[in-house]
């Protein structure tokens, strides 16, 4: 076995993805609950005139850590995933916007000089069309074995673009037959964008585009973003559409307000720009609509910056489920956690954010809400979608670290009996680590090699929203930290045996974690993308 999966991991008759299951990204039976856990009545949200599910690809984005902001003009050192990460139906793209001023560099920078022999110029398409899908299609499966046993390495790649930490570093992103490696305009080092079709042997490029060709001025203007992933089947990099079948470029219908594409899912977008001036932080939301979007709603925020993030989960559905959003005010200089509204964009309460020694509230997710674990790690209190929160109470001493039921996340009142009451009797998963080398899953003793899971995660309840189960079941799939810096580990949870890969250990060369889907995993080690598929 390896630590990779070739069939979009997800429990059974739940989407293809390693991220919440169906339920939580479209039409949801799950009546929401009180912030005392108990559901109300039931209701049945109405999706948006237009809208069509589509299948979503697994969550090819890692979740970032969600103590801070995002710094939107900092070079980045990253080494990237598609996500997936830790992504099949209805999807969430957020674009978050402020102001790039000097993301590409300032006029004293050295030009780039367009190489004098390529093929006919290429423009930039003004109208949003479904994308061609003729080389590759992110709604593809890959073949997988009938009844796989395991995991093994199947093929590797050479990005040619050096090491993950080099400067400029390079990013993957890959949904159903289709990988895109993408590399940032660096100083007088033009952007580098290839695509490749996917085979059970390896990967065929299709294309290849850079910023010094004819028509390279809008390469170089590629912004994948820390949290790049797809949306209608296209990549999005901040004010541009990258057909990864193609290579070629449509105008996003936010592209008149710069900003950085988030994404949590393929149906709809959510541009929040940053207050600059007299102008407030605002945010809108778009629907893809099947290559039609429309604008869903739009907000201004008294807040100097309102910024969803994936990193908490998605509660209820794309209709009128809810985010966790970051807020800053510069004026009042104080930062809290708040849920946004995915129905009308609407912020429902507040909690503080602290970057002291104390550390972060955590959110740890359910389908109808999320239990909110105190900095101290003493307490919890339940919220529900709408931002209610019901009273604290005390937590057991060894809290768990992954609760499954029916291979889905918990209710929050599942949380409830589980945290207050030592309560697993419902779980269908139950893993708990003592510590980062020694955890029971299911009741089987495993052992971990040393350092492979983080301390302050593991008690603070982060690794809850970082698994997931394939969809035979058999495996747990548990991402090693929260940003792309990350490795997958898998549980075979028959058995309790762990399989984590050996570069794991291996400090010295860059790592990210690009895709966890059933049928394949994909691992951006040094310079090469690793893939490993069920065997």
């Amino acid at each position: 076995m390896s630590v990779f999966s070739r069939r979009g991991i997800r429990p059974p008759g739940a989407p293809r993805s390693i991220r919440p299951p169906r339920q939580l990204i479209g039409s949801s039976p799950v009546r929401p609950a009180t912030a005392d856990g108990e559901p109300t009545a039931p209701t049945r949200p109405s999706p948006p005139a237009g809208s069509t599910p589509r299948n979503s690809h697994g969550l090819n984005q890692p979740p970032r850590n969600t103590g801070s902001l995002p710094q939107y003009v900092s070079s980045r050192r990253r080494s990237r995933t598609l996500p997936a990460g830790i992504i099949a139906v209805a999807a969430v793209v957020i674009v978050c916007a402020s102001v790039l001023g000097n993301r590409f560099g300032s006029a004293t920078e050295a030009e780039i000089t367009p190489s004098p022999a390529s093929p006919t110029p290429r423009t930039v398409n003004a109208v949003v069309e479904p994308p061609a899908q003729t080389g590759c299609s992110t709604t593809a499966v890959l073949d997988t074995p009938t009844d796989p046993t395991g995991w093994a390495e199947e093929w590797r790649l050479d990005s040619g673009r050096g090491d993950l930490l080099d400067v400029p570093n390079w990013q993957a992103f890959s949904a159903g037959d289709c990988l895109v490696i993408v590399s940032e305009r660096h100083l007088d080092t033009p952007a580098k964008v290839t695509g490749y079709h996917l085979t059970s042997t390896g990967a065929e490029e299709l294309w290849t585009r850079s910023g010094d060709d004819p028509d390279g001025k809008d390469i170089n203007r590629l912004y994948p973003g820390e949290y790049a992933q797809w949306w209608g089947g296209y990549l999005a990099t901040g004010r541009l559409l990258l057909d990864p079948s193609t290579g070629d470029l449509t105008q996003a219908p936010w592209a008149d307000e710069s900003g950085v594409v988030i994404s949590i899912a393929e149906e709809l977008a959510i541009n929040c720009r940053h207050a600059y001036s007299s102008s407030a932080a605002t945010c809108s939301a778009w629907d893809w609509n099947d290559g039609n979007p429309s604008q869903r709603w739009k907000q201004d925020y008294e807040e100097d910056m309102v910024y969803p993030t994936i990193g908490f989960g998605m509660s209820g559905n794309v209709q009128d489920g809810s985010l966790v959003a970051n807020t800053e005010s510069d004026a009042e200089n104080t930062r809290t956690y708040t849920l946004m509204s995915l129905a009308d964009g609407s912020l429902h309460g507040n909690w503080p954010r602290s970057t002291d020694a104390g550390g972060f509230p955590v959110f740890i997710p359910a389908r109808d809400g999320w239990l909110l674990l105190s900095k101290s790690q003493n307490q919890a209190a339940l919220i529900t979608s709408g931002g209610e929160e019901g009273q604290p109470f005390p937590v057991i001493a060894e809290l768990p670290t992954v609760l499954l039921t029916d291979g889905e996340l918990p209710m929050l009142a599942q949380l409830r009996a589980a945290y207050r009451d030592g309560d697993f009797d419902w779980a269908d998963v139950v893993l708990q680590c003592r510590d980062t080398s020694a955890c029971t899953l299911n009741g089987n003793e495993v052992d971990l090699p040393e350092s492979v899971l983080i301390d302050t995660y593991l008690q603070g309840g982060y690794y809850q929203r970082m698994a997931a189960l394939t969809a035979d079941g058999r495996s747990l799939v548990l991402r090693s930290r929260p940003n792309v810096n990350a490795w997958a580990i898998v549980f075979d949870t028959e058995s309790g045996e762990v399989l984590v890969p050996e570069y794991s250990q291996d400090r010295s060369k860059g790592r990210a974690l690009v895709r966890t889907t059933d049928d394949l995993i994909l691992m951006g080690v040094d310079s090469e993308v690793i893939a490993y598929t069920p065997s």
